[in-house]
């Protein structure tokens, strides 16, 4: 009856699959709870500085790249709702909290995606941000009229771009060195290189 027992090389790897799967989750539980407490550190520096530097997209970016779209996009739609309801940031009335939800969901998902693809981390970076402002985009032409907002789309594309240049920079230099490290340092290596 040897022929239906699983082979070593089936076993490892679905080791390493429940590994990978317990990395995710423990990392979707760190990363959220820094999309919660980094902002926070930001709103106690100055008030205002959240659209500037986007502090809660770069854990979540991180998160995206290193962890499986299973538990990162489910992460980035939460954690600014919990945020919001948490400590009143982003607020939830104007419904900032929700547009935020989908951008940082499609930040997470894109960048995976683009890992997953195995492109480089840069590349990956610049694809969840472009994603991410095109969820935010189409999220606010749904429901823009609903919320009183008249303005044409393209200004508000671009104020956000002119005021959020310091957030992007970080989200392209700080977030790919970090996960880099990240990745470097774990038993388990990098998670897109290895088979799924």
């Amino acid at each position: 009856m040897a022929h239906q027992q699983a082979s070593p090389k089936s076993d490892a790897r679905t080791d390493e699959r429940r590994l990978l799967e317990a990395r995710d989750l423990a990392l979707g539980g760190l990363f959220g709870a820094a999309g919660i407490a980094v902002p926070m550190l930001f709103h106690a520096l100055g008030p205002g500085l959240g659209p500037i530097f986007l502090p809660m997209y770069l854990p979540i970016l991180a998160l995206g790249l290193l962890a499986g779209p299973a538990v990162s996009v489910p992460v980035g739609f939460v954690t600014p709702l919990l945020s919001g309801v948490l400590t009143g940031m982003p607020p939830l009335a104007p419904p900032v909290a929700l547009l935020m939800a989908f951008e940082l969901a499609a930040l997470a998902g894109v960048a995976g995606a683009a890992r997953a693809a195995r492109l480089p981390l840069l590349v990956a970076c610049i694809a969840g941000i472009a994603g991410s402002r095109v969820a935010g985009t189409l999220a606010l032409a749904t429901a823009g009229h609903a919320l009183g907002l008249h303005r044409p789309l393209a200004d508000y594309a671009l104020l956000s771009l002119a005021m959020a240049w310091p957030g992007l920079l970080l989200q392209l230099t700080l977030v790919p060195g970090a996960v880099a490290l990240i990745e470097r340092t774990s038993v388990l290596g990098p998670r897109w290189r290895r088979s799924q």
